[in-house]
């Protein structure tokens, strides 16, 4: 009946809610379009129940709530002539969805995409008059450290320059145009040259990047990234400071000082593979499902293709993968039976999904099944990143604190790309079933070191889990 009196509905695992957006489907032959469009709406759950029962309650509550069902006609007729028109495309839809639900929100997202690309502008600007100088072959401007940069990372982006015999993977890429963009707003006069690199030189780097509130982590990333540069540019004959390497010592790494590194139990996973999801969402689970099956880096296990499932001379299926960032090959064999129904599923044609979009959606997905797996809403201490500081220091981010001052989140908005490699590790790791040999295979890992690294156990669980060795408890099956 529901379907009869709107085009709008509340999802199956938002009806147990107090509140809940409504979402309409869209479908069109002519676009092929089939997808769901949130209307950015809030509602009473029980009251829209109510609403949608009987023609009358439906009567009554258009009469009663004329300013909803108004902008709830507005976004209808808005949708209808994008899907009727030449071209669709979603993204408009939904900017025209929220100018409608929430014009004050709609004028700030537009206000920033503005600013964006004004710096994006001001950004291609710059980088068109560095190059125009470097090319005029200024000496000048040869010795400074930006016009450098500048150029590795264009070169590495074009296939210009190579990363031994092969190209920087896309991963590499943009954390070099990352670190570009940290020191280009160090060096905005761009007055650094290679002879000034010293100690000096780095304690105001690492005093910066301390001012701009980048995590110890971040720091000793970049440390590391410039100490690579300097490097780049001897063996280029750009400069010969040859005791410049020299200066760079990283600050030792406290957990303190790093955000909430979290896995997700094997129970959590299994949840979260049977949770009913549809469109994007559907895709985005279970590609994230694949990296915790897989154990793999986000810019691996979001490109598998068809031909990385092969089998072994003895049968085994398995995935075979060059890994972007080491280039180590991997054959991680196909152990769990959840991982082989997502990969029947797609036919072995696995999508790919944009690792932002990936960063983002799983967090909301593992929102809502934080409703039925409360562990999920747990909160755990963390660090807030940069861009979750501006947020907070513009008021446009709550944050939670305990009594010793530290930053309180649930554990899924911990949840990134990278979290799926290690809960993949963490749990076969907990299954006692494979020596640290035969898991490093199938991660990549060359040092035991940094394997065990990514098994993230408390003293609470590694507690449980001597007892549950010494009490010859079986462990779950991975």
């Amino acid at each position: 009946m529901a379907k009869s009196l709107s085009r709008f509905y509340i999802r199956k695992q938002d009806e147990k809610n107090e509140m809940a957006t409504l979402f309409f489907r869209v479908q069109n032959k002519k676009h092929k379009i089939d997808t769901l469009f949130s209307s950015q709406i809030r509602i009473d759950v029980a009251e829209w129940k109510n609403a949608v029962s009987s023609s009358e309650n439906w009567i009554r509550h258009q009469r009663l709530n004329f300013s909803l069902h108004d902008t709830l006609n507005k976004i209808e007729i808005a949708v209808k002539t994008e899907v009727e028109g030449m071209v669709f495309n979603k993204e408009h839809v939904e900017s025209q969805i929220l100018a409608i639900a929430n014009p004050k929100k709609a004028e700030a997202k537009l206000k920033v995409q503005r600013e964006e690309e004004e710096k994006r502008l001001e950004d291609i600007r710059l980088k068109e008059e560095q190059e125009r100088l470097i090319k005029a072959g200024i000496e000048a401007e040869r010795v400074k450290i930006w016009n450098f940069l500048s150029q590795f990372c264009t070169d590495i982006k074009s296939g210009k320059r190579l990363n031994g015999n092969d190209r920087y993977s896309a991963g590499t890429v943009k954390a070099w145009h990352s670190f570009m963009r940290l020191y280009g707003n160090f060096d905005k006069k761009h007055q650094y040259t290679w002879e000034m690199v010293n100690r000096e030189f780095v304690t105001k780097f690492l005093n910066y990047m301390e001012k701009q509130h980048y995590m110890v982590t971040a720091q000793n990333k970049y440390l590391v990234t410039l100490r690579a540069l300097v490097g780049y540019a001897y063996t280029d004959g750009i400069h010969n400071n040859d005791r410049a390497t020299q200066c760079f010592s990283k600050k030792k790494i406290e957990e303190k000082d790093k955000a909430a590194e979290i896995y997700l139990t094997s129970a959590e996973l299994q949840a979260l593979y049977e949770m009913p999801l549809t469109g994007l969402q559907d895709q985005v689970r279970d590609i994230f499902l694949v990296g915790c099956y897989t154990c793999q880096r986000v810019s691996d296990y979001n490109n598998i293709s068809p031909e990385s499932f092969t089998t072994t001379a003895k049968g085994t299926p398995i995935i075979r993968l060059v890994q972007q960032k080491t280039r180590t090959e991997v054959k991680i064999p196909i152990m769990n039976p959840n991982l082989q129904m997502i990969c029947e599923k797609y036919n072995y044609n696995l999508p790919s999904v944009v690792d932002v979009i990936l960063n983002r959606y799983i967090k909301e997905i593992l929102k809502d099944l934080s409703v039925r797996v409360p562990s999920l809403a747990k909160q755990v201490p963390t660090k807030l990143t940069m861009k979750q500081k501006k947020q907070e220091e513009e008021g446009r981010l709550v944050v939670e604190r305990n009594g010793k001052g530290e930053v309180m989140m649930p554990r899924y908005n911990c949840v990134t790309t990278h979290t799926a490699r290690r809960s993949g590790i963490t749990n076969m790791y907990l299954s006692h079933k494979y020596t640290i040999l035969q898991m490093m295979h199938v991660s990549g890992h060359k040092t035991q070191k940094t394997f065990m690294d990514y098994i993230k156990l408390s003293s609470d669980e590694i507690a449980d889990e001597i007892g549950a060795i010494a009490n010859g408890a079986k462990a779950d099956v991975f």
